[in-house]
């Protein structure tokens, strides 16, 4: 696609914490990601090439903000901009094809009634219900305060309420212990004292606590 909507209040709320060139990486990710409409490459030093950036600059960017899988690293909100702007484009072309679409005075004939356009519109729902399904999911998770409490505090933890909305879409109380065990046993590796961690979004994105965990190593003091 060759343009997207850009939401300033949703960026700077999520990319505050960023510097100049972690800022930069990502937005030019964006670009690169919008314009090809695929995820970019598992290849972290051939992207940083291309947007040309240092490795060390594009990999935090990466793990924080797109997910790593198989295909490469995507980024759930892109894709639903994009699949979005395709129905529309898809919806405009089959408008173009009948002529455009009709007055309110104009007479439909059955043929064109086979290529009705389908509301795209989302449909809200009634208040009640609305209401009914945030109490269902506020009382879902029960343990992920613990999980926030046990993450270090960095400029990595933001995204509460993702992580949040994550914990609770994949039932992750019944391995609320694993998983907590599994940070506090990472705060005391040399990778996280340096100050190396990952985002806890992306820790619950990629299901870290199924890695084998580092073993703990001294903090080194430089004298």
């Amino acid at each position: 696609m060759i343009w997207y909507k850009f939401h300033i209040g949703d960026y700077l709320s999520h990319t505050m914490h960023l510097h100049d060139a972690e800022d930069l990486a990502y937005r030019r990710l964006l670009d690169w990601y919008y314009m090809s409409e695929k995820p970019l490459p598992s290849d972290v030093a051939f992207v940083a090439r291309r947007i040309r950036l240092d490795v060390d600059v594009v990999q935090p960017v990466l793990d924080e903000f797109f997910a790593k899988t198989p295909e490469g690293y995507i980024n759930s909100r892109a894709d639903r901009e994009i699949a979005a702007y395709n129905a529309r484009v898809d919806i405009n072309r089959r408008v173009g094809k009948l002529g455009g679409r009709p007055k309110e005075t104009q007479t439909v004939t059955a043929e064109e009634q086979t290529h009705e356009v389908p509301n795209t519109k989302p449909q809200r729902p009634p208040q009640q219900n609305r209401t009914e399904q945030k109490k269902n999911i506020s009382s879902q998770a029960t343990r992920f305060d613990e999980f926030w409490s046990a993450w270090p505090s960095s400029k990595r933890k933001v995204a509460r309420r993702e992580c949040n909305l994550k914990w609770m879409r994949h039932g992750l109380d019944d391995k609320a212990d694993q998983i907590i065990a599994h940070v506090n046993s990472l705060k005391a590796t040399e990778q996280w004292t340096s100050g190396f961690e990952p985002a806890p979004l992306t820790y619950i994105n990629q299901r870290r606590w199924e890695d084998e965990t580092e073993p703990a190593t001294p903090s080194r003091r430089v004298i």
